[in-house]
């Protein structure tokens, strides 16, 4: 005869078990609040684990605040070293300046030639084979119309005659007579086909200067040859 089945004993917790429990949950706690103030857990991105993730734009501290606008301070960019300029290199040498008038020698040359009979600055000089009064201009260095002012015997530029004198000078009324008693006036003596236009273009003057100066003269287009008339020059 079976003896009859006994009841399951009942299982209670012993000292050991709780304060195995509690020793888990206090674990636990400490786990979830050093990890809740390192900022929570970091979930690495998948692509990424084998460097930092890049810098890009830093995101703002506070929803809806706008992006910083600063410029970013510019790298330090080096200077471009300028070359020195090596010494053996010279300046270029200015070209000599073109063809001018030749200034007149301290020692004039035309006191070389006799001198005119009482017209200081008057000089003659003797027409040779081959001249003309362009090269004789060129020769004494005496400008082509103070020449033909000098010389009005000279009725064709273009012609003159081997032997006969011809009278150089500096400027135009080296041959003429001063008026008496009026500084700044010379005399000229009209010649055949003269005007008082051509007088005046020769000496550098002027026709209503040269009427100024001569009140005797009521027709400026009617002078005769032999007609002393006055002019207005250097003083």
């Amino acid at each position: 005869m079976e003896a009859p089945s006994r009841p399951p004993a009942r299982r209670t917790l012993t000292p050991a078990v709780l304060l195995a429990a509690v020793f888990a949950v206090a674990c636990a706690g400490l786990s979830i609040a050093f990890t809740a103030a390192r900022g929570g857990l970091q979930v690495p991105i998948a692509g990424n684990e084998t460097g930092p993730i890049a810098a890009g734009p830093t995101a703002p501290s506070q929803p809806g605040a706008a992006p910083s606008t600063e410029p970013s301070p510019p790298a330090n960019t080096p200077e471009p070293s300028v070359p020195a300029a090596s010494p053996s290199v010279q300046p270029p040498t200015p070209a000599p300046p073109g063809p001018g008038p030749t200034p007149v020698p301290s020692i004039d040359p035309l006191t070389a030639l006799p001198a005119c009979p009482d017209h200081p600055g008057c000089f003659v000089y003797t027409i040779r084979r081959g001249d003309t009064l362009s090269t004789i201009s060129d020769r004494w260095l005496i400008g082509l119309a103070v020449l033909e002012a000098l010389n009005p015997q000279v009725g064709d530029p273009g012609t003159i005659v081997v032997g006969e004198p011809l009278y150089l000078g500096r400027s135009p009324f080296v041959r003429l007579d001063r008026c008496p008693n009026l500084a700044g006036c010379y005399l000229y003596v009209v010649r055949p086909g003269d005007h008082l236009s051509t007088i005046a273009g020769r000496f550098g003057t002027s026709t209503a200067a040269i009427l100024e100066l001569n009140p005797g003269i009521s027709d400026p287009n009617r002078i005769y040859s032999g007609q002393a008339i006055r002019l207005p020059g250097p003083p």
